[in-house]
């Protein structure tokens, strides 16, 4: 089973809004989002907490908030399944959750960029796919999206190199486990790649106001 479910941030929250819904998190979770600067990251950062509480307890899962904890490259988790990868950009978030395998999202929103600075990021077949593409800029995040969503499924992120994995097909193998990409449809302005060991699953998108 993988859920993936995702939250725009449309407005300001009032300071009681904003209170509110920090009280649903626990201490250090509510002083990590409000050591965030500008408001649309605070609420990004407690979204992303709301939306996997919302998954724990569809999951049934013995995990709460409480038991967060980060791997050596500073990857949340817990010590038990399910598995779950928070990603955000612009004003989305979204969380996904898989109770079998290890699962990675990321969302990226799409604007121009000097490709000049990620030439070492990508290998020599991705380029080839990026400079094909018809928009340059799509293309590019598709393949960011892509990336970065499998190295956050392996749990190492930016710690492995970006250009030692090329994501140019839908699967891929690491360390001897396969990982499948998949697109997710969530906005026109985004990209956004799911990668796990959990497929063939049917995946489940919804989004969710706060």
């Amino acid at each position: 089973m993988i859920t993936c479910c995702y939250t725009e941030i449309k407005h300001k929250w009032s300071d009681r809004e904003l209170a509110d819904k920090l009280a649903l998190l626990p201490e250090n979770l509510r002083q990590e989002a409000l050591r965030k600067r500008q408001w649309v990251d605070k609420q990004l950062s407690v979204c992303g907490k709301l939306l996997l509480l919302e998954l724990l307890t569809e999951y049934n899962s013995k995990s709460s908030l409480a038991d967060l904890k980060y791997n050596e490259y500073h990857r949340p988790c817990f010590d038990c399944r399910p598995d779950f990868n928070i990603a955000h950009s612009g004003n989305i978030v979204i969380c996904a959750m898989t109770d079998a395998g290890q699962i990675g999202i990321d969302i990226e929103q799409i604007k121009q960029l000097d490709f000049a600075d990620f030439t070492d990021f990508f290998t020599g077949n991705e380029w080839h796919y990026i400079n094909g593409h018809a928009n340059k800029f799509d293309g590019f995040y598709n393949f960011w999206t892509r990336k970065e969503a499998v190295l956050k499924a392996i749990g190492s992120g930016f710690h492995t190199p970006l250009n030692s994995v090329d994501v140019s097909g839908e699967e891929l193998v690491y360390d001897d486990i396969t990982y499948q990409i998949e697109p997710l449809n969530i906005h026109p302005e985004y990209k956004c790649h799911i990668a796990t060991t959990a497929f063939p699953q049917n995946i489940e998108l919804r989004e969710m106001n706060f």
